[in-house]
């Protein structure tokens, strides 16, 4: 990942990263049926088959621009994952959410844009929040409202579309503030937040066991919880999530890699609307 956060326009964004230049799709000699994807610096990235309609950086993102001014956002970070298949840019906006300006408790926006250059991983983005006093990532409330598009022919179009995406994203990060207000406000007691945790992570055997546990005590004794209310609920298995949980390094992915994708893309991002309804069925 490469901060970007000086960067003015998405064309900057994608110099600052090596993505600036075409991407070009060219013959496979062994494999007459598929071809290869090389980025503008000419290293190999993916073989793809024929028909596959690739998609330019500067297309995928163009978009961006429009909605960091429509939601007064700042770049801040983009890279690639998964050896170059996978490419994201990210928009931030800085302290959006203040729970308790006294404890330092505040969180930001953040929107994260993903394409794809194997056909692994439609266009998309994913709305995220921010915990800055434990660092914590969260995806956003109603996380299915963020836009997919698969790769096809028409995958341009539908991208401008993006545009039209912003009072979607606003209500969604609106919705979240009001909720989160709402755990703020919702008192509960050890046995509540227990029953809370069994449901979302199942199972009897003694890692399971260890897993509730560890949960239960960032409850109460997580960076800024205080194990009395929702919130801390909350952001006791957020906490858990982004801190506590074992993840693997893989086939050209390193644990932090992983980690990343996984909240943003991935099963603990499908997870989180789980644990949203489940902490406000407490109020």
């Amino acid at each position: 990942m490469t901060n970007v956060k000086d960067c003015e326009n998405v064309n900057g964004v994608l110099e600052t990263i090596g993505a600036d230049q075409p991407y070009e799709l060219r013959p496979v000699p062994q494999f007459p049926t598929y071809r290869g994807v090389f980025d503008g610096n000419d290293n190999p990235v993916a073989i793809v088959n024929k028909t596959y309609p690739l998609l330019q950086p500067t297309k995928a993102f163009e978009y961006v621009d429009v909605l960091k001014n429509e939601l007064d956002m700042d770049f801040d970070q983009a890279g690639f994952t998964k050896g170059g298949r996978r490419m994201f840019v990210s928009l931030r906006k800085t302290n959006a959410i203040v729970i308790d300006p006294k404890a330092g408790d505040t969180m930001d926006e953040v929107l994260y844009f993903w394409t794809g250059f194997d056909g692994s991983t439609m266009n998309s983005f994913t709305q995220m929040l921010e915990r800055l006093v434990c660092t914590n990532g969260m995806v956003a409330m109603d996380v299915q409202s963020g836009t997919k598009v698969k790769h096809s022919s028409q995958q341009e179009g539908k991208l401008e579309n993006y545009v039209n995406e912003v009072t979607g994203i606003k209500h969604v990060y609106q919705e979240t503030t009001d909720a989160i207000q709402r755990l703020v406000d919702t008192k509960v007691n050890a046995t509540d937040a227990k029953e809370v945790i069994n449901r979302l992570f199942s199972g009897e055997s003694k890692r399971a066991e260890n897993i509730k546990e560890d949960i239960f005590s960032r409850f109460s004794r997580g960076q800024g919880n205080h194990g009395e209310t929702a919130w801390d609920l909350l952001n006791g298995i957020t906490e858990y999530q982004n801190h506590g949980k074992a993840h693997r390094s893989s086939k050209g992915a390193d644990v932090a890699e992983n980690r990343f994708t996984s909240l943003t893309l991935g099963a603990d991002a499908n997870l989180m609307q789980k644990v949203w309804n489940e902490c406000l069925s407490l109020n």
